[in-house]
């Protein structure tokens, strides 16, 4: 599927090298406004290297990245940060031994820079509002919550920079089948108010459900794409990630 003028993100023929091993083999892909893309495939697929990649996290030997026109190739994390793009990343990456309170504040650290106080002072009473578990526990060290709350917090925190495009690498690792509902849950709700998300996420048949479309990476290239009831209806992807063959019921 091509590119429309709703394009937000796109990357063209990127290619990522971790000493002389290439992790990404020319990977296109774009992302349009207001949608939710999944990124899926094994271990070792390059799906966390393609998000790295974007964040500046990853230097890119060959290709392009843009957002909205404006090249991200080359920028640094927070350059990237400034136009707009902010990654929860696999593991959550708290600050354990800082409040709840004093994660979120640091999600908007480019903002308080800027002297939006006020600004950062309203988004953070709406997202306590969006995860009330935060707003209750907003005075413990965040390393005293729960695996599923601990994720809410990262999450949280990433919105604190009111991004235009959030990544979100692996939401769901290591949590509960009820909490892991509950936070792709969370994600289609906050498309729902409009932010554009691409997601990583090890369950495939849960990413696809919540996305519009995706892509399936195999060692460093895009081997498929296409609108998310598609791919979960393709035999290959069935056999290949869905452990059988899949029926929608």
């Amino acid at each position: 599927m091509t590119p429309d003028g709703r394009s937000l993100l796109r990357l063209s023929s990127v290619r990522v090298f971790y000493d002389s091993v290439e992790a990404l083999k020319g990977v296109s892909l774009h992302v349009n406004e207001g949608e939710i893309v999944a990124l899926v495939g094994a271990n070792g697929a390059g799906k966390s290297t393609t998000l790295n990649a974007i964040c500046g996290l990853t230097p890119v030997r060959a290709g392009e990245m843009t957002l909205q026109g404006q090249s991200l190739t080359g920028l640094r994390p927070d350059q990237v940060v400034r136009l707009g793009i902010t990654q929860v990343p696999e593991g959550r990456q708290i600050v354990g031994e800082m409040t709840v309170l004093d994660n979120l504040v640091l999600g908007a650290y480019l903002r308080l820079r800027a002297r939006e106080k006020a600004a950062v002072r309203e988004d953070l009473e709406r997202i306590l509002g969006m995860f009330p578990i935060l707003q209750e526990r907003r005075n413990q060290a965040a390393g005293n919550l729960s695996g599923g709350e601990q994720q809410m917090l990262a999450v949280g925190r990433a919105l604190m920079a009111r991004p235009r495009l959030l990544l979100l690498d692996e939401p769901t690792i290591g949590l509960a089948p009820r909490l892991a509902h509950q936070i792709l849950d969370t994600v289609a709700g906050l498309r729902a108010q409009g932010t554009t998300i691409l997601l990583v996420e090890q369950n495939v048949l849960a990413s696809l459900r919540v996305a519009d479309r995706g892509y399936v990476l195999e060692t460093g290239r895009v081997v498929l794409e296409g609108p998310s009831d598609e791919l979960l209806r393709n035999r290959d992807v069935q056999r290949a990630y869905l452990g059988k063959d899949y029926e929608e019921v």
